[in-house]
């Protein structure tokens, strides 16, 4: 059965913030594609995010901010690190991954101890971000294994729609709309001697690269210095 939906311009935001304060699963819309979120400090909703997407692979979950300010409860903020690219670029459709200070679920960071913050620009989230007065976890809202896909409401109902608590209707999403390939946030990693494009999306390197001159866009390298990093780790833990 398909979980409830509610309209974006009726009441839904007690409701959904309900949801979220006892574990539940959320299917939200943001900028670019519809979202499946939970409150990212529980552990058993996070671990519920994985199953309801069948991941198996390696792929830590994003976290998103009440706003900008509250970043340093959450994660380490290197010394080098200028601040102005929290205060200039978000709000907005980017993540930077920082070492984390809060103890997250390790499911979420897959146990790297690192984890992607950003602040969404998109409104319905802010408001369920500042609702919760917390960090909230959010990947697409289909299953895993499809690849780089657009995912707009049709398609996150056929794929989770009945494994949800609630799903939240703010009908096409910017992305959508404009028929935009950009379909997913721009990450940046900041843990590594450099910092790395992780993947390019919405926000473009043009706004990027003058805070970070010396950013490695090659994304092929920067997969093979993380999966040293997730090599390392594994080896630590044997």
């Amino acid at each position: 059965m398909i979980a409830p939906i509610v309209k974006s311009d009726e009441d839904f935001l007690p409701r959904a913030i309900e949801v979220l304060k006892r574990g539940g699963l959320v299917i939200s819309p943001t900028t670019t594609n519809y979202n499946l979120i939970c409150d990212a400090t529980n552990a058993a909703a996070v671990s519920r995010i994985f199953a309801v997407k069948q991941r198996v692979k390696f792929g830590p979950l994003p976290v998103s901010l009440p706003h900008p300010g509250v970043a340093g409860r959450y994660v380490e903020l290197p010394e080098w690190f200028n601040h102005a690219v929290l205060d200039d670029l978000l709000p907005g459709e980017i993540s930077f991954v920082f070492k984390q200070k809060y103890p997250f679920p390790d499911q979420l960071t897959c146990g790297l101890h690192s984890v992607a913050i950003s602040c969404t620009t998109h409104p319905i989230f802010r408001m369920l971000t500042q609702g919760l007065d917390g960090p909230i976890a959010a990947t697409s809202a289909n299953l895993s294994g499809q690849g780089n896909i657009f995912v707009p409401l049709a398609k996150a109902i056929e794929d989770i729609g009945h494994l949800v608590d609630l799903i939240i209707d703010a009908g096409p999403t910017a992305a959508e709309l404009a028929g935009s390939g950009d379909r997913v946030n721009t990450i940046i990693d900041l843990t590594f001697d450099r910092p790395y494009l992780v993947r390019a999306g919405w926000v473009g390197l043009d706004k990027v690269k003058p805070y970070f001159p010396d950013l490695v866009t090659d994304t092929a390298r920067y997969q093979q210095v993380l999966a040293q990093r997730v090599a390392e780790r594994g080896e630590r833990a044997a």
